[in-house]
């Protein structure tokens, strides 16, 4: 799987296509999980639409009636994807639409001439189609046909899906729509209906809220930031900018995994306290502060599409020596855990409020894509992520691992500071990695 973010993303020319959705029954009230919640409240308030978008390409031509059937038996799977948010003054809403009762066109959208141009369509029908409070869909099915190869792209606003679902329609649609061209059957398992991706209570006195706590106060309940400079007004958001590239080859990472198995720990583990060395050798603090999302799918949901992810904080010393990683290793896990309680029974415990000096969260994100769905297809399907370019604030990492290394995708306000900044890291951050011990 490729990342990339949509000021990156060019694609070559050829026609392209948009299908349209129009539910014909009578929808159901359906309910939304603190993720959604949280992101309907920005979308209400103002904030730009966050869409993700699954690419893959196919043979030939565009063939739009068996894509057509795909698009309509992948919505039939997967409940995320009926979902429909309800704008209003009050909490937020959502219903849901019964997939034998939407009816799918297609039509010819635009015939670009350049990749650049092909880009820039695509872009401009994501974002104005994955917008959560503009009806149902909020997701955009298109395609660009050529002669001999051909692109097909589902855009989904993040209200239907989460970085893992990616994978999981590039390998559904992909299989759907080889299956329909083919007259074949479709063989793909069955998936975990009414899945919420919401987190069951634990009891008050559960010491894992104590956990978020600890890490909580040592940071003055400050929620972690960039910790070099990034020349940001305060109270500022600029446009993103963004980076995609190689971090370590496969046999780099071969050799930083047997050495975090040697310490017992993860080669996650091991990555991010090399970024925290590279940090502090750039004049950043002997401790990374950083918050790390993780999915939440666990047996029959692990082929659900939907936003099944929650954050957990992680806390890691600037110490790559076998003691260093161990202890790396230790943070991890312990973020892990902590996993299990609710964010939002955190918040409403803290004994005084979180204080959030930046509107963007600074994470380090990391998918092993080695092992979710479609891995043994993603490079000969050419499958790509692309999300949504924004405004920022603050930096977010997203770490990607596949048969190729490790990948890195960056997302940081465009500012000459932050350039120059990520560009060091960057650089150092490798040589870390590549640095025997």
């Amino acid at each position: 799987m490729r990342l990339t973010t949509a000021d990156l993303w060019e694609s070559a020319p050829g026609t392209v296509l948009r299908w349209d959705v129009v539910p014909t029954g009578r929808p159901v009230p359906a309910a939304l999980s603190l993720n959604q919640r949280n992101h309907l409240a920005a979308a209400a308030s103002g904030e730009a639409a966050v869409w993700l978008a699954a690419a893959f390409d196919v043979d030939g031509p565009i063939d739009t009636v068996a894509l057509g059937r795909a698009w309509d038996a992948l919505v039939a799977r997967h409940d995320s994807l009926q979902l429909e948010a309800l704008p209003g003054d009050g909490a937020a809403a959502a219903r849901r639409h019964d997939p034998a009762a939407l009816r799918w066109s297609v039509t010819t959208e635009a015939m670009p001439q350049t990749p650049g141009e092909t880009g820039a369509t695509l872009r401009a029908l994501l974002d104005r189609h994955c917008a959560p409070l503009r009806g149902y869909p909020a997701f955009a099915p298109l395609a660009v046909s050529r002669a001999d190869r051909s692109t097909v792209v589902l855009g989904m606003d993040h209200l239907h899906c989460d970085a893992y679902s990616v994978a999981v329609v590039v390998d559904e649609l992909a299989t759907l729509y080889d299956a329909v061209r083919h007259d074949r059957a479709r063989p793909l398992p069955t998936v975990a209906t009414g899945v919420s991706g919401d987190i069951a209570p634990v009891p008050p006195d559960d010491e894992r809220i104590g956990g978020w706590h600890d890490f909580l106060e040592a940071r003055d309940f400050t929620l972690p930031t960039w910790p070099l400079p990034l020349g940001v007004p305060s109270g500022a958001r600029l446009p993103q900018a963004s980076t995609v590239g190689r971090l370590a080859s496969a046999d780099r990472l071969e050799a930083l995994g047997a050495r975090a198995r040697a310490v017992g720990v993860s080669t996650y583990a091991v990555v991010l306290a090399s970024l925290a060395a590279a940090l502090h050798d750039l004049g950043g603090p002997e401790r990374l502060d950083t918050l790390v999302p993780v999915q939440t799918r666990a047996g029959e949901s692990g082929r659900t599409v939907g936003w099944h992810t929650t954050t957990v904080p992680v806390s890691v010393r600037a110490d790559v020596s076998d003691a260093g990683l161990a202890a790396a290793g230790a943070a991890v896990r312990n973020g892990v855990r902590l996993g299990a309680v609710p964010l939002d029974q955190v918040l409403g415990s803290l004994p005084r409020p979180l204080v959030q000096t930046r509107r963007d969260v600074f994470m380090v994100s990391w998918i092993d894509y080695r092992h979710l769905p479609g891995a043994d297809r993603a490079a000969e399907r050419a499958a790509t992520h692309v999300s949504a370019s924004t405004l920022a604030d603050d930096v977010q990492l997203w770490l990607a691992r596949t048969d190729a290394g490790l990948s890195l995708r960056t997302r940081f306000p465009d500012t000459p500071e932050a350039r120059r900044g990520l560009e060091s890291v960057l650089e150092t951050w490798a040589a870390r990695l590549g640095t025997r011990h």
